[in-house]
């Protein structure tokens, strides 16, 4: 499945589907940096990409036409944006924007937000998330700027450095290892990690694997806060931070907000 392809769903052309795309993308990396400010959203955040299965998006994106796909972009834009009344106001705004219904655009958030999640799963997880799958890792690429391609500076890369696994070189180099080298592991993978522990200390109360993240990135000392700093520079530069149309995407954010917050 291609971008046309995915546009075709909606009875969008060429044109106008990469006009959605452009649209809506920025904004959905928008809401994931916004989201990885707080220790909670950070450790949610890698906690998905660990465990989350959405990398199989980016994999096969043939997925991406299946209802489980809305469904699970539904669940990411519930947790960046909290509210399906910014989800609303989103596509209202994009609308008189990108000359595209406002229908279509509520319909296409829930898959792009699954693309998202998916190209930057496949990253972490080891692959090199702007390749395969028709071009769309490309797309993204394009879209959001150059971090979100694959090759060297890719998502496995930067979390490989901040948090201290094994993503560069030899071994599994997938996310199981980041984090278990992290949490005091070798090579454990998802499944593992939930018994794993920090050098010096207990594992949090549910032992879930978001529970250790928190206390591993936000875990208050300097170390720690550190750590929790880079992944989020990383996640910054991967999802296109600080380039123009990552700042229009923050804006139209904020009005959203400010819009509802009036009501």
């Amino acid at each position: 499945m291609d971008l046309t392809a995915i546009g075709q769903q909606f009875g969008l052309n060429a044109q106008q589907t990469q006009a959605a795309f452009d649209a809506l993308a920025p904004v959905v990396a928008a809401g994931l940096r916004r989201n990885a400010q707080s220790d909670g959203g950070l450790s949610d955040l890698i906690g998905a990409l660990a465990g989350g299965g959405h990398a199989r998006y980016a994999e096969d994106p043939g997925q991406l036409a299946a209802p489980q796909a809305v469904d699970d972009g539904n669940a990411i834009l519930g947790h960046i944006f909290g509210s399906k009344d910014v989800s609303r106001g989103v596509a209202q705004q994009l609308s008189a924007s990108s000359g595209i219904g406002e229908s279509v655009l509520k319909k296409l958030l829930p898959i792009i937000a699954a693309m998202v999640m998916g190209q930057m799963a496949k990253g972490a997880s080891g692959g090199q998330a702007g390749q395969g799958g028709g071009g769309l890792g490309d797309i993204l690429g394009s879209i959001l700027g150059s971090g979100a391609q694959g090759g060297g500076g890719g998502l496995g890369d930067i979390l490989g450095s901040v948090l201290g696994g094994a993503a560069q070189g030899g071994g599994g180099g997938g996310l199981g290892d980041i984090l278990g080298g992290i949490l005091g592991g070798s090579s454990a993978g998802p499944e593992e990690l939930p018994q794993a522990r920090a050098p010096g200390r207990q594992t949090p109360q549910g032992g879930g694997l978001n529970d250790i993240l928190r206390d591993v990135l936000g875990g208050g000392t300097p170390e720690s806060q550190d750590r929790a700093s880079r992944t989020r520079q990383g996640l910054d530069q991967m999802l296109g931070g600080g380039t123009a149309r990552s700042s229009e995407a923050d804006n139209l954010l904020r009005s959203v907000e400010e819009m509802l917050r009036r009501r």
